[in-house]
């Protein structure tokens, strides 16, 4: 139960693994200079308003913008890193290659929703884009939002199926 909350790991990849490492570490960044954007606007938004009477206009609608992609740019480091919340309450006395069947199930379950939302983004940025939809205050095209949340998806259903795989050679003697 008292597990560390981050983990260095040190495994070395090759080939797809390597590529799926960088790739899942690249968005993980790009989603923390994103909240780091986010912070720094709403400080001066905030300060904006108290002191200066001058609000950032439209600050709401950019952390909408902004919060969607950073949630969804650091999903595939935290599957990849393992580091979503699991509950193992009825299994964690089961088998070693029992979990690991589980867990395969788990992965290639993510692997098609995320696949399924991946499809869906794409058409939902489609369809905006067709619209010519804005933004209420700043009329920025809504589907400048849905843009990092293909590329996201795509790689969290490509790293949970690399992870099933994986988990798939633990159950295979």
């Amino acid at each position: 139960m008292a597990e560390a909350v981050h983990v260095v790991s040190t495994r070395q990849y090759q080939g797809l693994g390597w590529v799926l490492d960088r790739l899942c570490k690249l968005l993980a960044i790009l989603s923390g200079l994103t909240l780091l954007a986010m912070a720094f606007m709403s400080l001066r938004s905030i300060v904006g308003r108290a002191f200066f009477d001058s609000p950032l206009l439209g600050d709401y609608e950019l952390v909408q913008f902004l919060c969607a992609g950073a949630v969804a740019m650091s999903l595939p480091y935290t599957h990849w890193i393992s580091g979503h919340v699991i509950v193992d309450f009825f299994t964690a006395k089961a088998p070693a290659r029992v979990n690991a069947l589980l867990d395969m199930l788990a992965h290639l379950l993510l692997a098609g929703f995320s696949a399924l939302l991946t499809w869906r983004i794409w058409v939902g940025l489609r369809d905006l884009q067709g619209n010519f939809d804005a933004s209420m205050l700043l009329e920025i095209p809504t589907w400048w939002a849905y843009v990092p949340l293909v590329p996201a998806f795509a790689l969290l259903s490509v790293t949970a199926l690399y992870r099933a795989l994986e988990k798939m050679k633990e159950i295979t003697p």
